[in-house]
């Protein structure tokens, strides 16, 4: 039992902010700032949206610290008006790659709220 308590006070928890308090106000695609997602860890994208309209939320990665080049990391994700939505990779379910970022859209111009995209790591040290 000590061994296990011992285990839970040596995690890390790792926030990387890839959209924080961003407005979206039209209907084209929008990118966020890239992560980094370390091997054999877990990865938890937290997506908060509070505006008047539901996004759609892509998941790319890529192997350098780059947009161009980059490739979709499953499927697409959408997150209702006002919703939260999670979703968990793992390198062997999903793949892995060392940097991924969100790229964003609106089917409809939201005209109030913003979107918080975080990516969470948590790692025993």
């Amino acid at each position: 039992m000590l061994d296990a308590v011992r285990s839970l006070l040596s995690l890390t928890v790792k926030y990387q902010h890839l959209f924080i308090n961003y407005q979206i106000r039209d209907t084209n695609p929008h990118d966020s700032a890239i992560a980094e997602w370390d091997e054999n860890t877990p990865l938890t994208i937290y997506i908060r949206n509070t505006h008047d309209q539901s996004i759609t939320v892509q998941i790319k990665g890529n192997g350098q610290k780059t947009t161009m080049g980059s490739v979709t990391i499953g499927d697409a994700i959408t997150v209702s008006a006002n919703s939260e939505e999670s979703r968990t990779l793992t390198a062997d379910t999903s793949g892995w790659l060392p940097y991924i970022y969100a790229t964003v859209s609106a089917s409809t111009a939201p005209t109030s709220g913003e979107l918080n995209i975080t990516a969470i790591t948590i790692k025993e040290e």
